[in-house]
């Protein structure tokens, strides 16, 4: 079968064709229906626009106010930045400057020995998304260690348990640690709060399960400060 052959301008002209057939049939039939589709789909994205303006000059302005009061925690200011985070928190800032501020203030009543008050804060911070689950994370080990203040080792295990199932992404497998293939746990504090299990195991009087954790400390984390005093506790229980 022979392939019909185009001339020279056909396409332009079936191009040309159905657009006066759009002008002169449709548009007239259907003028206020396209108008006003127009008009909302420039609204829409007018409105898009206003708001990422307006979100990113808003977050620039909650990123400076909790800066200074980083600055009064950093200086060992505590009650200063404690006004500081509370102010801030009671202008209702969104949800992420908020989380920040509580896992902020948080951090500054526990510095002040004010455990309940540290725990309500940190309490207070949002789960959100991967991008923001360092801070959720902060808050969950500064929960923990609230509550081995106030000599709750159970609740303590418990919470630590959930920093270290969303956290700890190591298992000790040698490939783990090649180059360009490294698995990087999501915190830093992975070791930490193993090492702070441990510790609410021996005073739990769990022998077994202080083992447990010192041994997964030692296989994953050996050059770990705390694989090193792990070992110690493993000894003075054993």
């Amino acid at each position: 079968m022979e392939n019909p052959i185009k001339t020279p301008g056909q396409s332009s002209l079936k191009s040309s064709s159905l657009w006066d057939w759009f002008i002169d049939e449709i548009y007239p039939r259907y003028e206020k229906q396209l108008l006003g589709g127009l008009v909302a789909v420039v609204v829409v994205v007018l409105g898009y626009f206003l708001w990422n303006y307006n979100h990113n000059k808003s977050e620039i302005a909650d990123n400076k106010k909790l800066g200074a009061a980083y600055v009064y925690i950093e200086k060992g200011q505590l009650p200063e930045a404690e006004k500081a985070l509370t102010i801030f928190l009671a202008q209702g800032p969104s949800k992420l400057a908020a989380d920040k501020a509580n896992m902020f203030l948080g951090k500054t009543y526990y510095e002040q020995q004010k455990y309940d008050q540290a725990f309500d804060a940190y309490s207070k911070v949002s789960k959100g998304n991967k991008a923001t689950r360092l801070i959720y994370l902060g808050a969950l080990h500064g929960k923990a260690a609230c509550q081995m203040q106030k000599k709750d080792y159970a609740a303590a295990v418990q919470t630590l348990d959930e920093f270290l199932s969303l956290a700890m992404l190591r298992t000790g497998n040698p490939k783990e640690t090649l180059a360009g293939k490294e698995v990087v746990d999501m915190s830093p504090s992975v070791p930490n709060a193993l090492w702070k299990q441990a510790l609410c195991y021996r005073e739990l009087g769990q022998a077994d399960k202080v083992k447990a954790a010192v041994e997964k400390l030692q296989k994953v984390y050996p050059n770990s400060r705390e694989a090193q005093d792990g070992a110690k506790l493993l000894a003075m229980v054993e």
